[in-house]
């Protein structure tokens, strides 16, 4: 059969045939007889990505293809000369105009891994990200032989440390607490997924309230927190990507991206037992501030977790 490629240049997108791919206009690339092929599809696509800064484009290719025809990665290496419908394409060329665009694959997928764990995502929670496994994973290890605890996590956002500590401490409770009704939803669902709803208790209430503490219900054995610590100057200069689709109420807390430390800090003074664990998630370069603040409130043990390249990401802390 003749795949012979032709090109044709359109002032305006076409949405049927081929695949999309803008360069210097809209250009659409097709075949005679618009049979496409699977590996044409995903060399197209991560062409198409790459030449739009996109980082890993085969890989992201790979992903968002294997979306839209229910498979996983290594299943589209059995099947490279399988003929793609109509509709197949339409759908992946409306997921690359949207990476393309700066859309997070993770929002695309509607979902992510964490901590081995898969947690749907969506633009009304932030994604994971792998610093916040230190968090859990400390927290895991210290708690690990302590029984029965009950463990306060604020802004839980998509519950993916309230599920993990769930999930790896087989004894212990958790309310997990955000502002945002979306959020508490989305935490709900995943919670409810992983089978661990039963022991996650999801309240809606602002830490930064003062009306906060008759939401909780104190005592705690711990506290764990990924607060915002993006400051309002740093936030402008982040990318597109993550300006344009993440939540910025759980990246950026207005200010200079200390303003959620102090509260953390207070409320693992008031809320936690004797001899109580506080968790704080920190931006690169803040440990050392956070530390003063923390060990300014009278917590003890205040030390500094870093990650894989030495840098600190982590405040433990106890009462």
């Amino acid at each position: 059969m003749d795949f012979s490629i032709k090109i044709v240049i359109f002032s305006r997108l076409r949405t049927g045939g081929g695949l999309f791919i803008p360069e210097h206009g809209d250009l659409l690339i097709e075949t005679d007889g618009r049979i496409w092929r699977l590996i044409d599809v995903l060399n197209e696509a991560a062409s198409f990505l790459r030449r739009n800064g996109i980082e890993s484009p085969r890989l992201h290719a790979e992903r968002l293809l294997a979306f839209v025809l229910n498979a996983d990665r290594v299943g589209l290496y059995l099947q490279f000369d399988r003929p793609l419908s109509d509709s197949e394409r339409s759908s992946m060329r409306d997921l690359l105009r949207r990476r393309a665009a700066g859309e997070p694959l993770q929002y695309l997928l509607g979902g992510t891994e964490f901590m081995s764990l898969v947690y749907r995502v969506n633009p009304s929670v932030l994604i994971p990200r792998p610093e916040t496994e230190i968090l859990v994973e400390d927290a895991v290890e210290t708690l690990k032989t302590a029984g029965p605890v009950r463990i306060l996590d604020v802004g839980t956002g998509s519950g993916c440390i309230a599920a993990s500590l769930a999930r790896n401490l087989p004894e212990a409770a958790v309310d997990a607490v955000d502002s945002e009704p979306n959020a508490i939803e989305t935490a709900a669902e995943n919670a409810a997924r992983l089978g661990v709803g039963d022991r996650i208790r999801f309240i809606r209430a602002d830490a930064m309230d003062g009306g906060f503490h008759a939401a909780a219900a104190p005592p705690y054995n711990a506290l764990i927190s990924n607060p915002p610590y993006v400051s309002e100057e740093e936030w402008e200069r982040l990318p597109v990507e993550i300006r344009m689709h993440e939540p910025k109420r759980a990246l950026c807390d207005g200010g200079d991206g200390f303003g959620f430390y102090p509260v953390l800090a207070r409320l693992a003074s008031e809320l936690l037992v004797p001899s109580g664990t506080a968790w704080a998630e920190v931006g690169a370069g803040q440990a050392g501030r956070v530390k003063a603040i923390f060990e300014g409130s009278g917590l003890r043990n205040v030390t500094e977790i870093a990650d894989l390249n030495g840098i600190p990401r982590v405040i433990r802390a106890n009462k």
